[in-house]
């Protein structure tokens, strides 16, 4: 049984990909908007995915305009959002319980590579009891350049002690593919709420629609 191309590791981003969050956080970012006053439209809102917590509050100051008021939006949202959190209320996406069996099976190393600061990341993991199935978790604070730059991957490369070449990167963001591609990782891409234009297409190595067919894939790279 051999590996038809290099498989020595995967990373994964974690909103959006393994937990279903994207679309709750959008909702509740409008919500926060509302209460506060801030003139965000669903379209701007969107653009927030896969940004980390300095481009986050950047994007959007230039669309706001304020940055006083960018930070009572986002202290609203946290409020609203960590409650979800603590109540269990963002479930793990179709298919993680697979892939991560089969990366059990096949002894491959994974780790988390997400614009989410860290340990807010950690916390969300150990509520679905995911997190010590990971070998690293790797935020967005622990990185200067964010997605689409290719830092947190390469990060998450050297922490796990495998190189970008010999690791597969999942991915749902348009950010975060252009990431992982630029850091030299083969990129699977399991959209989310942002559908793939031709170029995401291009740019990936596979385009899948759930976890499950990540597993498949993991499966026939070692021919069973």
């Amino acid at each position: 049984m051999g590996k038809k191309f290099p498989l020595d590791a995967v990373v994964f981003d974690m909103d959006g990909l393994l937990l279903d969050s994207e679309r709750r956080s959008q909702e509740i970012l409008l919500i926060s908007a509302a209460q506060v006053g801030a003139p965000l439209s669903a379209e701007v809102s969107l653009g927030l995915v896969g940004k980390n917590s300095v481009d986050g509050p950047k994007y959007l100051e230039q669309h706001l305009g304020s940055a006083a008021l960018v930070n009572d939006l986002l202290r609203t949202f946290v409020g609203l959002y960590d409650a979800e959190i603590e109540q269990g209320r963002i479930p793990l996406k179709k298919g993680v319980a697979d892939v991560l069996d089969t990366l059990d099976e096949f002894k491959i190393p994974r780790a988390i590579a997400t614009s989410t600061a860290t340990e807010r990341a950690r916390r969300k993991l150990e509520r679905l009891s995911v997190l010590h199935r990971f070998d690293a978790v790797i935020g967005g604070d622990q990185v200067v350049h964010g997605k689409p730059s290719p830092d947190i991957y390469l990060k998450a490369c050297l922490t796990i002690g495998h190189s970008p070449a010999g690791s597969l990167a999942c991915e749902d963001s348009p950010a975060g593919l252009e990431a992982a591609t630029r850091a030299g990782l083969r990129t699977v891409l399991v959209p989310d709420l942002i559908e793939p234009t031709e170029q995401s297409r291009a740019l990936a190595w596979r385009v899948v629609r759930d976890l499950t067919e990540v597993s498949r894939l993991i499966r026939a790279e070692f021919d069973v």
